[in-house]
């Protein structure tokens, strides 16, 4: 228990001193934050808390505790190298925010596309399997997500992209955000047509997303805005906002996961508070397949699993996992790193990724364009999920995405940036 408080506790002091000090979202920042708090949350677990926890029986570990601490070592050490080849917290804009306002102007249209998108979605899944309980319809959504053919699998991948041009806008409005002045109103406007394309799926990650995306934007904005102007981080009126913003979207987080919980044996014994354990979960999922594959006979695939998500060894141990309450558990970017690197090898492979994403990050916030904000948003999403999925190979649209941009760069925004230059 001692290693996750230790732990926990270190990445928590260093995302919160960082973002005080630079006044800059760093994606070690927000890795750093959710780590440290899995890290605190699997205290708690340990040592009592959470007497309902649908899975309070599965929380004792043999491996990750001591895994724990070399992550956390290498992933500060990363950090700080990164700042150290590439020391000061420069914001230098490749564009103007004339630029900015035209860009979210010309493209409103996407937010309402996802909006209506999104409704279509829900509407086609009830109509297809009916609306009996949410984690039924959750269940089948997904299923239609992953292999769905047909009309309505095809207006589920169309709409996926949608979904990330909508990331990207909320992004942009978020930064452009951060030269104004946050407004609660044309916040929730925005989180409502940004909802609906993932709330077709019965998921609840498109709230976090949306703090991540237009908070993460607005406060980057924000610090950029006090560089060159004469602003505070927040005003006292957007401190109330942010308050509302902030608790209003957590409280429903944890609604739509009590919501999707029905009748699940101690699911419906748990807190509000307790839904938010599935951040564990990675660690959890890791631990348990050290012991089904241990350390000492383990064969790594050197990077299969983590660049490409496919691994024939972690899939038999997802299937053993069916026949256990764990079977719906989330995976962290732990697993596939140790599938593919062993133990120690997995520890050392990550510092060095830690360390490119970081320096990658800095670079980009030299000399921001709008391609390079979207790689900077990119690498923000990557080092969230890192606590809850495989994100370098659940990422791959999003890189196809940019490389799009990037070649259709003149008709997208070459005329926009013309007129605003």
């Amino acid at each position: 228990m001692a290693s996750f408080l230790i732990s926990g506790v270190a990445l928590l002091l260093y995302s919160g001193i960082k973002f005080y000090r630079s006044k800059i979202f760093y994606p070690s920042v927000i890795f750093s934050f959710m780590w440290g708090m899995a890290c605190i949350m699997t205290t708690l677990i340990l040592g009592g808390a959470f007497e309902h926890l649908y899975l309070a029986d599965y929380y004792s570990f043999k491996y990750i505790d001591r895994y724990i601490l070399w992550f956390t070592a290498i992933s500060l050490f990363a950090f700080w190298f990164a700042h150290r080849i590439r020391p000061g917290n420069e914001v230098n804009l490749d564009f103007n925010l004339q630029f900015i306002d035209a860009v979210v102007d010309k493209y409103k249209w996407i937010m309402w596309l996802n909006f209506f998108g999104g409704i279509l979605r829900i509407i086609l899944m009830i109509n297809l399997v009916g609306f009996d309980s949410v984690m039924d319809y959750r269940v089948a959504a997904n299923n239609m997500m992953n292999t769905g053919f047909g009309t309505v699998g095809l207006i589920f991948r169309i709409t996926s992209y949608i979904q990330m041009l909508a990331n990207f806008y909320v992004a942009i409005c978020g930064f452009k955000t951060g030269f104004e002045s946050l407004d609660l109103k044309k916040a929730l406007i925005l989180f409502i047509l940004y909802a609906p394309t993932q709330m077709a799926t019965g998921g609840r990650l498109f709230i976090l997303y949306f703090i991540l995306f237009f908070i993460g934007s607005f406060l980057l904005g924000r610090g950029v805005a006090m560089k060159f102007n004469d602003r505070i981080l927040l005003e006292k009126e957007e401190k109330k906002v942010l308050s509302i913003i902030s608790i209003g979207f957590l409280m429903l987080v944890a609604i739509i996961a009590m919501a999707r919980a029905g009748n699940t044996v101690n699911h419906e014994t748990e807190s509000a508070f307790a839904k938010f354990t599935y951040i564990s979960e990675g660690m959890l999922e890791t631990e348990h397949y050290m012991r089904f594959d241990p350390p000492e006979t383990h064969v790594p695939d050197y990077g299969k699993h983590l660049f490409t998500g496919k691994s024939f060894d972690h899939l038999q141990y997802r299937g053993y996992l069916q026949m256990t309450y764990m079977s719906s558990i989330v995976i962290s970017i732990m697993t596939p790193l140790y599938t593919s690197f062993g133990f120690y090898g997995s520890i050392f492979v990550w510092g060095a990724i830690a360390f490119i994403l970081e320096l990658i990050a800095i670079m980009c916030l030299r000399r921001l364009s709008i391609i390079r904000f979207f790689v900077f948003l990119t690498i923000l999403k990557i080092m969230y999920e890192t606590v809850i999925a495989s994100p370098i190979p659940g990422n791959i649209p999003v890189y196809e995405l940019i490389i799009l941009f990037m070649i259709f760069y003149k008709p997208i925004f070459g005329n926009i940036e013309y007129e605003h230059s």
